[in-house]
């Protein structure tokens, strides 16, 4: 198979992340995972890794991890998603090279070989037990394998979905970490909090020390329980590590990291939120807990990983004229977060809000997280989209502006926009990617 073949073959497993109706119990089967990753020769699945699950926050935090790994010199493996361009950003390497710390995605040439590899264990003797994959488990399968051949010395690994029943969830770890829990995919993971939180504790193998943010009461005392009776070694935001002289800039966060006793002073990130500082923290803390690896205690290194980390989607500005920010909060949780980053950073701009969101989701919620304005409610390409009037009937909004694409609410929002204004374009990861990609395109068309 050639590239092009390759991608096509992986699009024919049934994605459900363009699904929103789905039971996971029968959706999902690690077994079958499993057999992928032993057909594939990773027998051994107690790997060098940091797994990472929660309802918000984990794709930071992993990015964080990756970053101070790199810099501190070791060849690390990151696994997230979604993505926004190309479908290989899911699966990247970080190195050190001389005095740069760099990231590239699996190449093409690597993902041909695997997918050839893939496709012959599909068909092979073990077709039975491999029947019924997914597009998140086979591609979890070609990230292990892949960063198995490059021989990483660490492994970053976010959960798509939940976590109990996560194809990433098959790896037992070196440490594992759950960021902040709230309501989503309540569908799917349960109504309530502590529902969810079972689902996300799923993760916490025996004796594998677990990172653990904040979390309300009923979630925490799951995840307590759960650590509990797998004997993992527990650390708490806020009891075992926490930030301390939090500063914020125009273009910057600062702070303090306290950990066990000890005090690393003046840590720098460049993406925006009080809630990135924590995130900054948690994958700190996971970090400290790798044990016999004396190249991690070269603090500066540290330093320099967290503020090399970039991560698109989050509070990201895409355009300073007009003044666009694009966010993937997607959820009531993320949403309050994301109003408080823009009161912290843009306190005088008026807000227009860009809107669209997937039919799952609790958009009034959603909506009323954020001091908004005049807002645009529009649609994106994925068929887990609210349509336009079902989100119209569902906000009942009389004074929204609509739109029936993303290219035409960005047009209708720079209509009503002047230098005092900020145009926030958040409910989705689908419609931040699509924004990006047109905004992307306008300056390409302007340059020629």
């Amino acid at each position: 198979m050639d590239y092009r073949q390759s991608f096509r073959y992986l699009e024919s497993f049934i994605n459900y992340e363009h699904k929103n109706s789905y039971d996971c119990d029968h959706a999902f089967a690690l077994d079958r995972v499993r057999a992928l990753c032993s057909a594939l020769q990773i027998t051994d699945l107690r790997l060098p890794a940091i797994h990472i699950a929660g309802t918000k926050g984990k794709g930071s935090v992993a990015c964080f991890c990756a970053w101070v790994l790199a810099a501190s010199g070791f060849k690390t493996g990151l696994y997230t998603s979604p993505h926004f361009f190309d479908f290989r950003e899911r699966i990247r390497i970080l190195y050190r090279c001389g005095r740069k710390t760099a990231q590239t995605m699996i190449p093409e040439d690597s993902l041909v070989q695997i997918v050839s590899e893939i496709k012959t264990a599909v068909a092979g003797p073990e077709k039975k037990k491999i029947n019924g994959l997914t597009f998140f488990e086979i591609y979890t399968a070609l990230a292990l394998r892949y960063f198995v051949l490059e021989q990483n010395d660490f492994m970053v690994l976010e959960t798509g979905l939940g976590g109990r029943l996560d194809a990433t969830n098959i790896v037992t770890p070196l440490v594992s970490v759950i960021t902040y829990i709230g309501y989503d995919h309540t569908d799917k993971l349960g109504s309530s909090l502590a529902s969810i939180a079972g689902e996300k504790a799923g993760i916490i193998k025996d004796n594998c020390p677990l990172v653990c943010a904040e979390q309300r009461k009923s979630a925490a005392a799951v995840i307590k329980n759960r650590a509990a009776k797998k004997k993992a070694p527990l650390y708490l935001f806020g009891r075992d590590f926490w930030p301390e002289n939090v500063r914020f800039s125009a273009e910057e966060s600062r702070f303090d990291f306290v950990f066990s006793g000890r005090k690393i002073k003046d840590l720098r990130i460049c993406l925006r939120g009080r809630h990135q500082v924590d995130n900054a923290c948690l994958a700190l803390a996971a970090v400290s807990i790798l044990k016999n690896r004396d190249k991690l205690k070269q603090r500066p290194a540290w330093k320099k990983g967290l503020s090399l980390c970039r991560i698109e989607g989050r509070a990201e500005v895409i355009s300073r004229n007009p003044l666009i920010m694009v966010d993937v909060a997607h959820n009531p949780a993320s949403f309050s977060v994301l109003n408080e980053t823009v009161k912290t950073y843009y306190p005088d701009k008026k807000i227009i809000l860009v809107f669209a969101s997937s039919s799952d989701k609790d958009v009034k919620n959603m909506v009323n997280k954020i001091r908004y304005n005049k807002i645009v409610l529009t649609q994106f390409k994925s068929p887990r989209s609210f349509s336009l009037s079902a989100l119209f009937e569902r906000l009942k909004l009389k004074q929204a502006l609509l739109s029936g694409s993303v290219s035409e609410a960005l047009e209708k929002a720079e209509a009503v926009y002047d230098k005092d204004s900020l145009i926030l374009v958040a409910g989705s990861f689908f419609l931040a990617a699509e924004a990006k990609k047109e905004v992307r395109r306008q300056k390409s068309e302007v340059r020629t």
